[in-house]
């Protein structure tokens, strides 16, 4: 038992060693030519003292297609092509406090109508210059910078914009977001249930990166609850959520074609306080994930093994589950998968950013790959209307 436990390991270390000499390969046979950007989705929750007394017009627009030609039977392959829209009026008093209002809207292409149209409404207050409190739509999605057996990246172009109540500090050794992303609001006597979700991510660097070698432990926590006590509701209530831990390791190189080298190593967890063996058939699992990654000008690769046993996140990448939320009677207890990737980022213009990205996820007890690919552009500019 225990000599094929090792075997089984031992072929899982080959696949992620032969992953590794691939993506080598394709660094190799690449040519660099503009700056690394680390994403082009994240937004800065920091004020500038320059902006204070101006107000400004921010546009923060995305066109995205993604194609997910995924085949599992705990996952369903998708076409995702749209664009997503924020535009909003702000106006910034010292550099300690911010407000903004304006609308949001998704189109998908192929659809006459707008999703997702909402008034976006969000008030900042620095409490120190590293330490910020949001008050109404949340600086969310990736910049929450949660692993993908947690959160799928891909909501951040179709979810709703988070709204609720978020604190951020970040400085040279600590980030640290927590927030409440009230998701469903009812009043006294609703037939629905209250809908909710708590998050809470924090690095902590131990070696600081400015030398040669930097070291840092993570810390995620989402929670998802579906319930109150002011309704009507006979639908049961809902408490379950994911954790994740480890420790994550960068080499800086910095030589003309590689910027810098990290492999984390990620334990993340599941737990279901009330399981529903029709909706949601397992309640508790863990779940290791080592991750290596190489920063090369502009180009990100990655390469990661995923193991675990009767795992679910509700809104984590659905092949790293063990069954089909939409459809729970398709299930894989066990999961050993094998996560390549690679990224090309870059700014193309002030304000203008472009991004595309291959991924490919190979499920190494099925011996089959479901990959996906795609590209997006943003436009994320602020202007000045008055001072």
């Amino acid at each position: 038992m225990v000599n094929h436990q090792l075997s089984n390991i031992n072929n899982s270390i080959i696949q992620l060693f032969r992953c590794f000499v691939i993506l080598l390969f394709v660094i190799d046979s690449f040519p660099v030519h503009a700056q690394w950007v680390p994403s082009t989705l994240y937004t800065t929750p920091a004020l500038s003292e320059a902006d204070s007394n101006k107000l400004t017009l921010r546009t923060d627009i995305t066109g995205f297609f993604k194609n997910n030609e995924y085949f599992s039977p705990v996952a369903v392959g998708q076409t995702l092509p749209g664009t997503s829209a924020l535009l909003t009026l702000g106006y910034q008093v010292s550099g300690k406090f911010r407000t903004e209002a304006g609308m949001y809207a998704l189109k998908y292409s192929g659809e006459d109508q707008l999703s997702n149209v909402m008034p976006f409404v969000r008030m900042q207050y620095a409490i120190t210059p590293n330490f910020n409190m949001v008050v109404g739509n949340l600086y969310g999605g990736v910049n929450h910078r949660l692993i993908e057996p947690l959160y799928m990246w891909e909501r951040h172009f179709t979810d709703k914009p988070e709204s609720g109540l978020q604190f951020v500090f970040h400085n040279d050794r600590w980030f640290a977001d927590t927030w409440i992303d009230w998701q469903h609001f009812i009043r006294r006597g609703s037939p629905v249930l209250e809908e909710l979700t708590f998050g809470s991510s924090v690095s902590y660097r131990i070696i600081q990166p400015s030398g040669r070698f930097g070291l840092s432990i993570p810390l995620q926590l989402l929670i998802h609850h579906t319930g109150g006590q002011i309704d009507t509701s006979s639908e049961p209530m809902i408490v379950l959520g994911n954790a994740a831990t480890g420790i994550c390791s960068k080499w800086n190189i910095n030589d003309s074609r590689i910027r810098s080298v990290g492999l984390d190593v990620y334990i993340a967890g599941y737990y279901d306080r009330y399981p529903n063996e029709e909706l949601r058939p397992y309640k508790s699992s863990l779940g290791v994930y080592p991750v290596l990654r190489i920063d090369a000008t502009p180009f990100e690769l990655m390469a990661g093994y995923w193991q675990t046993r009767k795992y679910y996140s509700f809104a984590g990448e659905a092949l790293f589950g063990s069954f089909d939320p939409y459809h729970p009677q398709n299930r894989l207890p066990d999961r050993k998968l094998l996560a390549c990737k690679l990224a090309y980022n870059i700014k193309l213009l002030k304000g203008v950013m472009l991004g595309a990205q291959i991924e490919l996820y190979t499920d190494l007890l099925r011996n089959e790959t479901d990959y996906s690919f795609g590209v997006h552009v943003r436009f994320h500019e602020r202007f000045l209307l008055r001072k």
